[in-house]
């Protein structure tokens, strides 16, 4: 199934109503992604924290492992969580996995290090990222799911793009809090506490995301599948046999996606700091700027995917990625701020672009019965497979062959969306909201 009708009649759903699935999915998102990516802002002061090898690019390499493991249950996290979104409701278990993640993040904030508890750090540090990639596992699909639900056909890109604005939103909190804290304070105060700082800011966030979505009445279209009785008893299973073939191709359209995200906004302000000349104040200045550009895209690109459909806007950027890739890592690794920012400034919207174009894609490939799980396995998959292990694969990479060689593996995965968008355009030329 390449294509669902997702009813949302606009005479049944008050624009107040909209605005509170909107407000609610997006703060818990952002919540969830402010928790998932603030790790790899102070990746490098962790690494000092809980793997002091005496090499700082080991240490580093070390640190972005523990990122990649926690991408690993995240495909985990969708088979525990969506199908329990599938059958009870999208607003419970979206509760749920905000309060999981915020938990797990504090966690790490508290944790103490090597030099206090030994190797017992380290590992603790690995169990508290894996039950923050479980619940990053259930969060993204069912947050798209619900907007997409409440929805008015004709505006779903834009709609669904708040919850891809929500994503370089919290990153870019995420980041901006980073480069205060690099900027304020000393290295050995950042080396000692400050890295700690963010970390714990995600409990009172995390308190006030799980109020809004308590709040929060269930999606007209979920509400409509049980009262017709159409509820799947086992969602998962059903993805799996009825609409495997959209999960695979989803990973594919997500691939791109998963990939740059990883590359421009988690690997790039540590592998500035380790491979150039800038400062870690300078890296995160960089990714900040990239962020704001990234930001400012999104919506625009996502009210013009309304317009020209999915599937031509992700072929677009696709291409304009594969042209834009290496030239941009030369500009970032040429250790001159100006060219860099300039960089990030034109790669960055592309990727807005390429995500304004996959999340209502994704969403309307699955039915309502099982569109939290499909639409789960295929982002998540996705992001195991090419946004947690990029960071240590890139960073492999550059150690190996320069600052500009990860830019061909980045080549690689757009090369892999441009396929999955190909298959998908068979049936699919100009996927418009039904």
């Amino acid at each position: 199934m390449l294509s669902a009708v997702i009813t949302t009649p606009d005479s049944t759903v008050a624009t107040a109503v909209r605005r509170r699935a909107i407000v609610a999915a997006s703060f818990g998102t952002f919540v969830e992604y402010y928790d998932f990516v603030i790790y790899g802002y102070v990746a490098t002061f962790i690494a000092q924290a809980f793997f002091p090898t005496g090499n700082s690019f080991v240490s580093l390499l070390l640190t972005f492992g523990a990122f990649a493991v926690s991408f690993l249950a995240r495909p985990l996290g969708a088979v525990i969580f969506a199908p329990l979104g599938d059958r009870y409701g999208r607003r419970t278990v979206l509760s749920v996995v905000i309060l999981l993640m915020t938990l797990a993040t504090a966690g790490i904030g508290l944790l103490p290090t090597y030099y206090q508890i030994g190797v017992a750090a380290p590992v603790l540090l690995m169990v508290l990222r894996l039950v923050q990639g479980i619940s990053a596992g259930g969060e993204f699909g069912g947050a798209a799911s619900l907007v997409a639900e409440f929805a008015p056909p004709s505006r779903r890109g834009f709609f669904v793009g708040f919850i891809s604005l929500t994503v370089g939103g919290a990153m870019l909190f995420g980041s901006g809090t980073a480069m205060v804290l690099t900027r304020t304070l000393s290295a050995e105060s950042m080396s000692q506490w400050g890295w700690r700082l963010p970390l714990l800011l995600s409990l009172p966030l995390g308190l006030i995301g799980l109020y809004i979505r308590f709040k929060l009445e269930e999606t007209p279209a979920f509400t409509a599948l049980s009262r017709e009785g159409g509820v799947q008893k086992s969602p998962l299973l059903t993805t799996l046999r009825r609409d495997y073939r959209s999960v695979l191709i989803g990973i594919g359209i997500a691939a791109t996606n998963s990939c740059m995200m990883a590359l421009y906004f988690i690997y790039l302000p540590s592998a500035l700091k380790e491979f150039t000349d800038f400062s870690a104040a300078d890296a995160q200045l960089i990714t900040f700027v990239g962020l704001v550009a990234y930001c400012t895209a999104v919506l625009p690109f996502a009210r013009l995917s309304d317009r020209v459909g999915r599937i031509p806007l992700l072929f677009a950027s696709s291409a304009t990625l594969i042209v834009l890739i290496y030239p941009s890592l030369v500009l970032l690794s040429s250790g001159e701020l100006a060219l860099a920012v300039a960089a990030m400034v034109v790669v960055t919207p592309v990727v807005a672009a390429n995500i304004a174009a996959v999340t209502p894609l994704l969403s309307e490939m699955f039915a309502t019965d099982t569109r939290y799980t499909g639409l789960s396995l295929g982002w998540q998959t996705a992001t195991t497979l090419f946004a947690g292990p990029t960071p240590i694969i890139l960073a492999a990479i550059a150690g190996l062959g320069g600052a500009t060689a990860p830019a061909f593996y980045a080549i690689g995965v757009v090369a892999i969306t441009v396929v999955a968008g190909a298959i998908a355009a068979r049936t699919l030329a100009k996927p418009r909201p039904n």
